[in-house]
């Protein structure tokens, strides 16, 4: 009997290679984990975003459980490209920004819990590469070293992936305390430079002061309809009131559809806004809000 039969016997490659396919199908059950995870919250930023995940997260389950119970060639790939493709758009999302949703063509911030998906993606791309190389597929047996794997591997993806998940909900309730904290007037925010107005109908105004210790301050006001999407505007007047008193006219400039931007000196404190706005359908929008510009404690937001 010859050593590398001897080998063979005592780690069978069919068992060495369920493992590998077990383990990369566990992975892939927890990017689907977190994709789920966080479907509501892409559901109310924009509503292709929430069908994006949702596909994206059954998808990457669904594969998972026949690349176990039949794997294949035409399997692996489609895991290979899916996985890089998902990657892809997540590269462009945290980088030049994607060129749709509520603000396209801005660079989103990366979380825990995208990063670790990402991550996931990359290892799943690999490992189907690294089966699609050999020259046989592989068989579905089992053995006891496939199991330890499988199992060390799940132990390590489980904590990891509750982590991720239970960081995203915190994230989340967050912003929501932002939006709507408890005895906080409707369209105010306690956080400073910013306020969210409702423009009725499902329609929302975001108003940010961007006041650097040096230099001018950045007015940026975005406007969104009821789906989550930009709301076409076609003319924008701004007057603000500072702390001192006197009420000054804000030039704005169109930055891309539903955005306007201005940039001005601001003396810090709790500035008072009157806004009126047209959109693309002649219908006037008439709002008003106040915003903390410094350090100057905040004055809530009212609507007009």
């Amino acid at each position: 009997m010859s050593s590398a039969t001897f080998g063979e016997r005592n780690t069978p490659p069919s068992s060495r290679l369920w493992a590998m396919h077990a383990a990369i199908a566990a992975t892939s059950l927890a990017a689907a984990g977190m994709h789920f995870a966080v479907i509501g919250e892409h559901f109310k930023e924009y509503a292709p975003f929430g069908v994006f995940f949702s596909l994206v997260a059954w998808l990457q389950a669904l594969w998972a459980v026949g690349l176990v119970l039949s794997p294949s060639r035409w399997l692996l790939t489609a895991g290979l490209a899916g996985n890089l493709a998902v990657v892809g758009v997540w590269v462009v999302s945290r980088t030049t920004g994607l060129p749709l949703g509520p603000e396209p063509g801005a660079a989103e911030a990366a979380s825990f819990i995208d990063v670790l998906s990402t991550v996931l993606e990359v290892l799943i791309a690999v490992g189907c590469g690294v089966l699609l190389a050999r020259p046989r597929p592989m068989a579905s047996l089992r053995g006891r070293a496939g199991w330890v794997a499988v199992l060390a591997l799940v132990l390590v993806l489980a904590p990891l992936t509750t982590a991720a998940i239970a960081s995203s909900s915190g994230d989340h309730g967050e912003e929501e305390a932002v939006g709507h904290g408890e005895g906080q007037p409707e369209g105010g925010s306690d956080q400073p430079g910013f306020a969210r107005i409702d423009l009725g109908d499902g329609r929302t105004l975001q108003a940010l002061v961007d006041a650097p210790k040096e230099g001018p301050a950045q007015i940026h006001l975005t406007f969104f309809d009821a789906d989550g999407g930009p709301l076409d505007v076609s003319s924008v007047t701004l007057r603000g009131t500072s702390p001192s008193g006197p009420a000054v006219d804000i030039p704005t400039s169109k930055f891309e559809t539903g955005h306007y931007a201005a940039t001005l000196d601001l003396e810090p404190g709790a500035w008072d806004f009157e806004l009126d706005a047209l959109t693309q359908d002649g219908e006037q929008i008439t709002t008003t809000f106040s915003i903390d510009v410094g350090d100057v404690d905040g004055v809530p937001s009212t609507v007009g």
